[in-house]
């Protein structure tokens, strides 16, 4: 059976990469064990092959607060300080984007990155006309607009992987300086991230969008 996440793959001409949650390690033997990485450089590494990360695999701060891996605790000025130092903006601010900004309160032990079997979400990199289309569908699918919450505070790991995970819905977000850079997401790539279970509205036949 041609699998659904390559045919979004032709449909809208982009790699997808599947997103799966694992609550104990699964039992994979092709999938490779990542060191050092952020998620958003992760999801780049998973076009090649399957990745399989836990707490040790990342090394992002944000990342790992948003998949409920980190409280941060005495390491917390460290990480408003760097992003001070990116952002050029105060405290206050940050502190509300950070505190909105989707997470896990209950960690999951593993992520998945197109391993075996059925995914929780699939994620790309599109153009604008392919994101363009992908909203199309969905509205004449479902018949109403598209909410989109937006924000640049860790918006691959927390704006998409997170949220199409909790919220069931369509995720949308144009990263941020660092994902942009080690996910190497292309100036005309927006990032984008689907439950599983609507998957299959997209795949209607060509010219019935």
């Amino acid at each position: 059976m041609y699998k659904t996440h390559q045919r979004f793959s032709d449909k809208f001409r982009s790699h997808w990469i599947k997103v799966k949650f694992y609550e104990h390690k699964p039992d994979l033997n092709k999938a490779k064990k990542l060191k050092g990485v952020r998620f958003c450089e992760a999801t780049k590494q998973a076009i090649s092959g399957p990745v399989l990360l836990d707490k040790d695999s990342i090394n992002c701060s944000g990342a790992q607060y948003a998949f409920g891996w980190s409280d941060f605790g005495k390491d917390e000025g460290v990480f408003f300080n760097s992003c001070q130092d990116k952002r050029k903006a105060n405290k206050v601010i940050l502190n509300s984007l950070f505190t909105h900004a989707p997470r896990f309160k209950e960690s999951f032990s593993y992520i998945g990155l197109n391993t075996e079997g059925e995914p929780d979400l699939i994620m790309s990199y599109l153009s604008p006309e392919e994101a363009m289309n992908l909203v199309k569908i969905y509205n004449n699918h479902q018949g109403g607009s598209l909410d989109v919450s937006l924000s640049s505070m860790m918006p691959i790991c927390a704006g998409i992987a997170v949220r199409t995970y909790r919220e069931k819905r369509i995720s949308f977000s144009f990263g941020c300086d660092d994902s942009r850079k080690f996910a190497q997401i292309g100036r005309d790539r927006l990032a984008v991230g689907v439950p599983w279970k609507l998957s299959n509205d997209f795949m209607v036949k060509k010219g019935d969008e």
